[in-house]
């Protein structure tokens, strides 16, 4: 089932007086379930085509179903509330609140969220954290966690609310490679076992190599589309040369 379709997707911005076109008429289809990586160098599009997806920005042109609903034509209340429902976000940095504890962290999503009575939600947030492997952790402070747990405790927080999408921008940048394979094999394992679609936004080949599709953007561009790791990698050198 289509969970995602983009539909000659552009985006300009106005800088003074010229016009920088950031997306160039992307079209994309992404299933349930599907684990995409969205690759491109700096200046790609990459980030653009992130925000568009994650209804953090409206594309300039073009249409944008996401489960069904035309998110160009909407507000940004609108958008705000269908990322609420459909969107958890991973970042490199992990945004966590550094007094706050870790419970408190995932906790914090469903605050937002008067119909979760609290008994539900503390149970909800505590089956989050044992899923992510730091249910004795619950009570830390970001400054006693590792960063691999930290980035655990975003993970947990991301899926608070139960998304359908997990959008991962450069997950694992902060984290050493050991940590990183972690982070990864937790993000196969969400995807695998509860049907999690998954979207990792990266430049890193490797960690692109441990999805199952590869999308690369060049100059707004998609010049690669395929779960063929080899072509998607002959695009990235393409990209870069």
């Amino acid at each position: 089932m289509r969970l995602i379709q983009l539909r000659e997707i552009g985006k300009t911005y106005t800088l003074g007086e010229v016009d920088v076109e950031a997306l160039r008429g992307v079209s994309l289809d992404i299933d349930r379930g599907e684990y995409l990586a969205l690759m491109g160098a700096s200046g790609s599009g990459k980030t653009t085509l992130m925000n568009m997806l994650g209804c953090l920005d409206r594309p300039t042109r073009g249409s944008y179903l996401l489960a069904g609903e035309e998110v160009v034509e909407m507000s940004g209340d609108e958008r705000a509330r269908l990322r609420n429902r459909k969107i958890g976000f991973v970042f490199q940095s992990f945004n966590l609140l550094s007094r706050t504890s870790a419970l408190e962290n995932v906790e914090l999503p469903l605050m937002y969220s008067p119909h979760i009575r609290s008994g539900e939600r503390r149970e909800r947030v505590l089956n989050l954290l044992k899923k992510v492997g730091l249910e004795s952790r619950l009570n830390h402070h970001p400054s006693q966690l590792s960063g691999g747990q930290q980035q655990r405790v975003a993970i947990a927080r991301a899926l608070a609310n139960e998304p359908p999408i997990l959008l991962a921008d450069e997950p694992t940048g902060n984290l050493d490679s050991r940590t990183s394979r972690e982070v990864l094999d937790l993000f196969e394992q969400l995807n695998r076992e509860d049907g999690i679609t998954i979207i990792l936004v990266t430049h890193d080949r490797d960690l692109a190599r441990r999805a199952r599709r590869a999308v690369v953007l060049r100059d707004g561009e998609v010049v690669c589309d395929s779960t063929d790791f080899a072509r998607a990698t002959a695009a990235m050198h393409s990209v870069e040369g």
